[in-house]
């Protein structure tokens, strides 16, 4: 099924009236959206990105009322079918493929309530939750549901999960120590061959994801042997480049994704676990919010001097 069609319609302009020559323009429609949507039009056109508070944008536009030039009859105004199309902004994004733990985390690190099983695929809509620290400070994590292999192509419909990635902030990417099978059809891929997927279905939907701050969390390490099996894929986790070879090629993407840290965690029965999952993730954003304002510093400069040079005394 499609999402649900509504027609709006603003008032169309007045004709001219013998006691008022000018006639009234059409009243307006105003619809309230959440933030974080954009408005795109049946051939494509974005009309507008309602990506902050408070923020409007004009779809279409009403007809004049009736005066001399169009001989004192009201008109139209434009018709257009517009998509309003949601990307959530959030500071987090959790990724990861079915039944890695992604709820299970969102649910320990919030007060978020999103449904929990021990099946793939658990999660079949994005779930925002906010973590809160002792100073009141509150960051907003978006669970995106379980990518496939292919949802760069949009399988399993992953262009619809993948889009809500673009405006978080740090990407946390969540693997299964114990790895992922689809189905019994499916190959069985080991917590590293997961790691390669999901960097390589990152990739392929938009290469400049790679360059968001990242963490990396192997979960569930309360499982029997799971710390053994940490042991032997710890090195190559902190060695991706040279762990390629130990993976199949078509899983493996052209550019390596560089995490700020890599933490071996069980979401589900370890609580200091979520208190270093947060501290991490508060240092990594402060980190990241102290080299963006690096940068606007550095264009102020570059900015006055341009000014000072393209104004000051030239000489003859």
């Amino acid at each position: 099924k499609g999402w649900p069609l509504k027609r709006l319609c603003a008032g169309h302009g007045q004709n001219s009236v013998r006691s008022k020559i000018l006639g009234e323009k059409g009243q307006d429609i105003k619809v309230k959206v959440p933030v974080g949507i954009k408005i795109i039009r049946e051939d494509g056109t974005l009309l507008g990105d309602m990506d902050e508070p408070g923020k409007t944008c004009l779809a279409a536009k009403g007809g004049y009322g009736g005066n001399a030039y169009n001989n004192y009859l009201g008109m139209k105004g434009q018709t257009y079918s517009v998509t309003l199309d949601l990307k959530l902004i959030a500071d987090v994004g959790l990724v990861g493929l079915p039944n890695a733990g992604k709820s299970t985390l969102l649910k320990a690190v919030s007060r978020a309530k999103p449904k929990v099983a021990s099946y793939p695929f658990t999660t079949i809509r994005p779930n925002l939750g906010v973590m809160e620290y002792p100073d009141l400070r509150q960051i907003t994590v978006a669970d995106l549901p379980g990518l496939i292999e292919g949802a760069h192509a949009n399988l399993g419909m992953g262009h619809k999960f993948l889009k809500h990635v673009e405006r978080t902030k740090v990407l946390l990417l969540i693997c299964d120590i114990e790895g992922f099978q689809l189905s019994r059809k499916h190959q069985k891929r080991s917590c590293l061959e997961t790691l390669f997927i999901l960097n390589k279905e990152l990739e392929l939907y938009k290469p400049d994801l790679l360059e968001k701050p990242a963490i990396l969390l192997i979960n569930k390490m309360d499982k029997e042997m799971a710390k053994d099996e940490y042991n032997k894929i710890k090195e190559d986790l902190h060695n991706l480049q040279d762990a390629r070879s130990k993976c199949p090629p078509e899983l493996l993407p052209d550019q390596i994704m560089q995490f700020n840290k890599i933490l071996p965690i069980s979401a589900k029965t370890n609580s200091d676990d979520i208190k270093l999952i947060k501290s991490a993730i508060r240092e990594t954003l402060d980190l990241e919010a102290e080299e963006a304002d690096e940068v606007d510093e550095i264009e102020v400069v570059q900015n006055l001097k341009r000014g000072l040079i393209e104004r000051g005394p030239s000489l003859t």
